[in-house]
């Protein structure tokens, strides 16, 4: 008989709250595959939270050299950051 166990997720920073830090530690910028290689995500779930954080104005991006690939860097706006953490902080203590 195959026995299942439903799991809860662990507390701690959610993916979106590591992306954003690790981001905004980069000054220099981050591509994707770094990000994926540090956080141990797929780059699927990298992508949606990138989405999300680039709509937002928390992050932006810049072609790189060989103009194939996108580069990570932290928005301007650095206070809306602060807030979206701060929104998924309060949205994970809900849970």
């Amino acid at each position: 008989m195959i026995e299942i166990k439903i799991i809860s997720a662990s507390p701690g920073m959610s993916t979106q709250e590591q992306l954003l830090q690790l981001i905004q530690a980069r000054k220099t910028g981050i591509t994707i595959k770094e990000i994926k290689r540090i956080l141990n995500r797929p780059i699927s779930m990298i992508q949606i939270h990138l989405r999300e954080l680039i709509a937002d104005k928390a992050i932006i991006t810049h072609k790189n050299r060989a103009g194939v690939g996108l580069i990570y860097y932290p928005g301007k706006n650095i206070g809306v950051a602060d807030q979206i953490m701060s929104q998924e902080t309060a949205i994970s203590y809900k849970l």
